[in-house]
């Protein structure tokens, strides 16, 4: 062992210390005591940022908590510990960075999971936090960025939340669209007034042939679309949300608790609110899009190179 002192190759092991019994190293030359580097952890956790991202990348390609314990023989307490203080500092990044974006087309929708259950299996009992939890998003269509998101019920409160968030992040004119949800128009009004182009579409679907919702049926498909001008003047041609329904469909095939009929669902509101938070940062900084070449991140000058995990787990 090379002395960090003298640099002579004389040190020997000299015992351990601390309780993950990191080594220590003397020098028979200069007599100086040292030990090895200590290794990259996550927050407050004994786990090596590699192997903590190994087990979050696996978690982000769609695998439960218990498959990655058995596959990185990781305790599924630890593993959650894990997402839940990810997903935190992800989150700080996402704010930090995502700021003063100039986007021309955006989209925004919300996509349905719960925790605990089902809104309508609630008992008088149940936790308050229980029950269907809606993740609100926009999109800009041209880099494939998410702009902003937030987990909430799917009414006018949280509907304010979210364009109050989106506002604060983006900067210009632009042309949004949203489906036909009623609670965004007077949430667009508050926060961006007649300052974009906004306009809302309507989907016909044909009626299903088992007895159930007309939108709920293999046999079920859409028939018309309607756009619905709010403000400004939105280009037709843009009226659309099909990109952002194509991330619905990445959001639910990366995280297993956004599958339906799932018992790999979150038992808790922060654990559902962490692993989002992890997914949006991941998906703007280290996933490359194959419409755009690179990530969104990238594709938006926010960055000018593919993040690892590691380094997204570092900033």
């Amino acid at each position: 062992m090379t002395c960090i002192r003298c640099k002579h190759n004389t040190a020997y092991k000299f015992g351990t210390y601390g309780k993950r019994k990191v080594q220590r190293y003397r020098c028979h030359s200069c007599k100086a005591t040292f030990a090895d580097a200590p290794a990259k952890t996550l927050g407050r956790h004994y786990t090596d940022i590699d192997r903590a991202s190994k087990a979050l990348s696996l978690m982000l390609e769609g695998m439960s908590i218990r498959a990655i314990s058995r596959l990185t023989d990781l305790d599924k307490n630890t593993i959650m510990a894990l997402m839940v203080d990810a997903g935190e500092h992800c989150r700080r990044v996402f704010d930090r960075t995502v700021r003063g974006v100039r986007p021309w087309h955006v989209q925004a929708d919300e996509i349905w999971s719960f925790v605990g259950c089902h809104a309508r299996r609630l008992n008088s009992d149940s936790p308050a936090e229980w029950g269907d939890a809606y993740t609100w998003f926009a999109l800009d269509s041209d880099t494939k960025m998410v702009l902003s998101f937030h987990v909430g019920a799917r009414n006018t409160v949280n509907a304010f939340e979210f364009m109050r968030d989106l506002s604060s992040r983006t900067r210009g004119r632009f042309q949004l669209t949203t489906d036909a949800l009623k609670s965004y128009v007077g949430a667009v009004e508050e926060f961006y007034g007649a300052d974009i182009d906004f306009a809302q579409i309507t989907k016909i679907f044909s009626k299903s042939g088992d007895g159930g919702p007309e939108w709920y049926s293999n046999h079920g498909h859409v028939v018309a679309v309607l756009p619905n001008v709010r403000t400004g003047d939105p280009d037709v041609r843009h009226i659309s949300t099909s990109h952002i329904e194509r991330s619905n469909l990445s959001l639910r095939m990366h995280l297993r608790r956004f599958t339906r009929l799932t018992n790999a669902h979150s038992k808790k509101l922060a654990n559902h609110k962490a692993a989002i938070a992890l997914y949006m940062a991941w998906y703007n900084f280290c996933r490359i899009r194959s419409t755009v070449r690179c990530t969104p991140a990238m594709e938006a000058g926010l960055a000018d190179h593919v993040w690892s995990l590691s380094e997204l787990l570092t900033a």
